[in-house]
């Protein structure tokens, strides 16, 4: 079970850098944005492949996709709102976060049963 959840976390975490370090220093303009998405192209192929090892075999102990879902976009939301607010410089309402976060848990422990 830890490495499925490494996997979830690794997957989930580049995929949200990559996209905060995007919206940060790449510019807007077509040929810079086709420029850096080749670049990452390994990157994102590696996060992609951790969160598909990750959904067959956490589904295999699980078979519950659906909260394995909600857990991975849980992960993912926390990752982009660390780097949100580390790399992109937002200011985020505390409240509205925390509020955000636990609706969300709320939707995955309700999923979990």
């Amino acid at each position: 079970m830890a490495l499925i959840v490494s996997l979830l976390v690794y997957g989930s975490g580049m995929i949200s850098l990559l996209i905060s370090w995007q919206v940060k220093h790449v510019a807007p303009e077509l040929g810079a944005l086709a420029r850096y998405n080749l670049i990452i192209i390994p990157l994102i192929f590696s996060a992609n492949l951790a969160l598909g090892t990750a959904f067959v075999r956490a589904h295999v102990v699980l078979k519950n996709l659906p909260f394995l879902v909600a857990l991975q976009t849980f992960i993912y939301y926390l990752f982009l709102l660390v780097f949100s607010v580390l790399l992109v410089g937002e200011k985020i309402s505390v409240a509205r976060a925390l509020l955000g976060f636990s609706l969300m848990v709320l939707g995955i422990w309700i999923l979990k049963k």
